[in-house]
C-alpha cells in the first residue's frame, strides 16, 4: 500500500465532511425553501462521498495489489438529477424576494468550495500514477462539478432575478 495515496484519501474524506457540514449548516439559513432543500439533500450527498471514500480507503489499505474501484457506487451518485427533481417537486420559478438575497451569496460560496473541490480531485488524479485510484479522483473531481454547475445555475437565476427587481436590487 502507498501511504501518499492513503492520505490522499483521508484528506479527501475530511473535504467532503466539510462539505457535508458547510450545507447542512447554510440549509437553514435560507429564506427560500427551494435553495434550503437543495443544500439539504447535497449535504447528504457529501455524507454519501465520505462514506464512499472510507470504504474505498479501508478495501485499499485492506489489500492494495487486488484493490479495485466500486464504480458501482459511482455510478448511482446522480447528483445531475438533483434539480430535475427538484423542478418537478417544486417551482423553481418561485419570485425573489429581498429576504432571498443573501442566500445569492451562500450560493456563490457553494459553487466556489465545489470547484476547489473538484480542482483538488483533478490535481490528485494527476499526481497519482495508480490507475485505480487516478479512475476514483477522475470521477470525485466529475461529481463535484456537477455539484459547481447546480449552484452555479441557481445563483445565475438569482442573480439575474435580483437584477431586474423594481425595487432596484
Amino acid at each position: 500500500m502507498n501511504e501518499e495515496y492513503a492520505k490522499t484519501i483521508k484528506f479527501a474524506m475530511g473535504m467532503e465532511m466539510d462539505g457535508h457540514n458547510f450545507f447542512k449548516e447554510k440549509a437553514s439559513m435560507f429564506a427560500n425553501a427551494t435553495t434550503r432543500g437543495l443544500f439539504e439533500k447535497l449535504a447528504q450527498v457529501e455524507l454519501g462521498h465520505y462514506e464512499y471514500l472510507k470504504k474505498e480507503l479501508d478495501r485499499y489499505v485492506e489489500d492494495a495489489s487486488s484493490y479495485v474501484v466500486d464504480t458501482e457506487f459511482m455510478e448511482q451518485e446522480g447528483t445531475e438529477n438533483i434539480f430535475k427533481e427538484r423542478e418537478k417537486s417544486e417551482h423553481l420559478d418561485t419570485t425573489l424576494t429581498q429576504s432571498d438575497v443573501p442566500d445569492m451569496t451562500i450560493l456563490r460560496m457553494a459553487y466556489l468550495i465545489e470547484r476547489d473541490f473538484a480542482e483538488f480531485y483533478e490535481e490528485a488524479a494527476e499526481d497519482i500514477e495508480d490507475e485505480r485510484l487516478k479512475e476514483l479522483f477522475k470521477k470525485l473531481a466529475e461529481w463535484e462539478y456537477t455539484h459547481e454547475s447546480i449552484f452555479k445555475t441557481e445563483y445565475k437565476r438569482l442573480k439575474k432575478e435580483y437584477m431586474t427587481l423594481p425595487w432596484g436590487g
